[in-house]
């Protein structure tokens, strides 16, 4: 059962059952309205055709009675009552021999018996003498006939109510064609949906409902989205992992390469030291002298040693994590920054606007924002081609929040079709997204590329800031 089927009843039930219930009760209206005036109706008619009836046997009787041909006359008497609605009319020779019963209805489309019982009225017998001249000749026996009517109402209650069976069970097909044929989309997006959640992200097919292609265009878009999302996942994942991998090696390299040759030319020269002290006591001056000089230099090896490990250790950490944030502050280090690298791309020109004051953030902040410039940085000199940059950073509020602002201009080769994120590009986003910021990047309106981000920040106080307000609190 689909999805949208819930216990409280399907969507395909309720679009049948309601026009349905909305048929069932105009046929029962239908049939009320019918059934109101019946019985007066019926009463009507039968007092009607005895009305026609009398009438017409009063008039006709004086005509059969002074009639030159008197049978002939109440023949044709006869005749003519037969064709009076509701009644019946017999003739009696001989009234007091022989009795005549009412006749019953000759209709085709006799009503149940419990419908003549609710509806048809007490039947009227009425008789009239027949004269032939001055002698009686017998007498006329009507009766009113109002099973007729009844069969009547009866007749017009089943053709209203069957044609408005057959038109309702007409209009429930349509309905259940067209609620098929219109929740065959859903059913459609329900399966998309079990394929998205399943982790596959094909596309649907175009819906020609047209209330519905929006649906499908969209869930089009998010299923691309998705797919598009996941691969980049993938991506990251797979640069994450070979990233730590290569900086595994990188390090063990270095440590190996670098500190192990440092570390293993200031054993050699410490051990060289200690055995010259041990035998310098047993030699003569000029020996002395020459131990003593030998010395000397192998500290000065063992200093010149440690200054490059210290070095190397520096970089290492810098690389790992800035150690210069915390040194000077996140304005100071972005300028070392761009200033190291213009030293070393001297083919593009660069500018650095920040802010006056020397706001401090907190250390995440910091260490994002200094990661997004050193990738721009990293991005311009491999890819853009570009002769100038600028670089500019400000703090302040917008529409939304307040924050840090950082935009990055260059005149370059602006971004390639089709361009997707790349493994920096990712980096920078998931770090603005885990702070709540946002990364814009565009081509520019002539050429080159535009990178905007938004970090969402507070300043926090300065140390200086911060011991003046003790002062306050211990002056008070």
């Amino acid at each position: 059962m689909p999805k949208f089927e819930t216990a409280r009843g399907s969507l395909r039930i309720r679009l049948i059952v309601i026009p349905a219930s909305l048929l069932v009760l105009g046929i029962l209206a239908a049939t009320v309205t019918t059934l109101y005036g019946a019985r007066d109706r019926i009463h009507s008619e039968i007092d009607s055709g005895v009305n026609l009836g009398s009438r017409l046997m009063e008039y006709a009787l004086d005509d059969v009675a002074s009639s030159p041909n008197p049978a002939e006359a109440l023949r044709q008497l006869r005749e003519d009552l037969a064709h009076v609605r509701h009644i019946k009319v017999a003739y009696v020779a001989n009234p007091a021999q022989d009795k005549v019963e009412p006749p019953n209805s000759d209709s085709k489309h006799a009503a149940p018996h419990w419908f003549q019982q609710w509806f048809e009225p007490a039947r009227v017998v009425q008789t009239y003498k027949v004269n032939f001249g001055n002698e009686p000749h017998g007498e006329l026996v009507m009766w009113t006939q109002p099973a007729d009517e009844v069969n009547e109402v009866w007749l017009g209650l089943t053709f209203v109510t069957g044609l408005l069976g057959v038109l309702s069970f007409a209009i429930i097909a349509l309905i259940l064609l067209t609620a098929r044929q219109t929740l065959a989309p859903l059913h459609t997006l329900v399966e998309g949906l079990d394929r998205l959640e399943q982790g596959q992200f094909d596309a649907l097919a175009e819906i020609r409902v047209a209330e519905l292609r929006r649906i499908g265009e969209t869930f089009n878009r998010l299923a691309h989205s998705l797919a598009r999302t996941e691969a980049d996942n993938h991506f990251l994942i797979d640069r994450l992992m070979s990233v730590q991998e290569a900086e595994r090696k990188e390090l063990a390299r270095e440590l190996h390469d670098e500190f192990g040759a440092s570390l293993f030319g200031i054993r050699a020269a410490a051990s060289c030291i200690i055995a010259a002290i041990g035998t310098r006591d047993a030699m003569d001056v000029a020996a002395q002298e020459l131990i003593d000089k030998e010395i000397v230099d192998r500290a000065a090896l063992i200093s010149t040693l440690a200054d490059g490990i210290q070095k190397q250790n520096y970089r290492i950490l810098d690389r790992i994590r800035p150690v210069i944030l915390h040194q000077m502050g996140l304005f100071d280090a972005l300028r070392q920054l761009v200033d190291s690298w213009g030293a070393h791309h001297r083919d593009c020109s660069y500018a650095l606007d920040l802010p006056s004051e020397n706001l401090s953030f907190d250390e995440e902040v910091s260490l994002t924002a200094y990661r997004i410039i050193q990738e721009c940085l990293t991005n311009v000199a491999r890819h853009s081609k570009a002769k100038a940059m600028h670089i500019g950073l400000r703090y302040g509020t917008d529409a939304k929040a307040t924050g840090l602002h950082i935009r990055i201009e260059d005149n370059g080769i602006g971004l390639p079709a089709g361009f997707r994120f790349g493994f920096g590009f990712l980096g920078m986003s998931e770090r603005l997204r885990k702070l709540g910021g946002q990364l814009h990047i565009s081509n520019a309106p002539r050429t080159g590329t535009i990178i905007d981000a938004f970090i969402p920040a507070s300043p926090r106080p300065s140390e200086r800031v911060f011991s003046e307000r003790l002062e306050n609190i211990l002056i008070k």
